[in-house]
């Protein structure tokens, strides 16, 4: 029984301790919420400009991991055909990245969303075949590569209207982010005021 207590206290010490420390920098978490918040109500509020952002921004992301692949693709102990379709896909993510940042400065969101909507179906394609391919972590590569082709075939259907979405959906969530991180650092502010005192 004895060592239930200490246990307990210690924990109880433990976490008193990490409020303070947090406690005291409390304000950051409320900075982080006020700028998670405004740029949530940008993007709301001008979805069109930000679509155009967040497609430039996915452009860079399918050039940095299309080269990751490519790289990934001269690993050992690959297969021939699973080396194939890394530098394959490396090599065409890096193409689309590539075409999908030049026509963003065209304004071309439906080119664009075409663009990521195919670079979706390859990673979908590249997630299924390395399913197939290895035993370690089957089902998670398998899971992945059917949810990239799924919003593939979607952002193909509709690629102004997905982008749209997807920018809609940031705002929404960093507005929400951001409330609950101005409440939670007060929160934490008067909790730590209480273990102050």
């Amino acid at each position: 029984m004895e060592v239930k207590k200490m246990s307990s206290q210690v924990e109880i010490e433990a976490d008193d301790n990490m409020l303070a420390s947090i406690g005291r920098i409390w304000w950051l978490l409320l900075f982080g919420g006020i700028i998670s918040l405004v740029v949530g109500i940008v993007i709301i509020s001008w979805p069109t400009p930000t679509v155009i952002v967040v497609a430039v921004l996915f452009a860079i992301y399918l050039i940095i991991s299309g080269l990751f692949e490519i790289v990934r693709s001269f690993a050992s102990g690959l297969t021939g055909g699973t080396r194939a379709l890394l530098l394959i896909t490396g090599v065409l993510s890096v193409i689309l990245g590539i075409f999908a940042i030049r026509s963003a400065a065209d304004n071309a969101v439906d080119l664009l969303g075409i663009f990521v909507g195919i670079a979706f179906l390859f990673r979908g394609f590249a997630g299924l075949f390395m399913g197939f391919d290895s035993k370690e972590g089957r089902g998670w590569n398998i899971f992945f590569g059917i949810i990239m082709l799924v919003g593939g075939v979607v952002i193909l259907v509709q690629p102004a209207l997905a982008l749209t979405t997807l920018a809609w959906v940031v705002g929404i969530w960093l507005v929400l982010i951001g409330i609950y991180e101005i409440i939670a650092s007060f929160v934490v502010r008067s909790r730590t005021k209480d273990l102050v005192a």
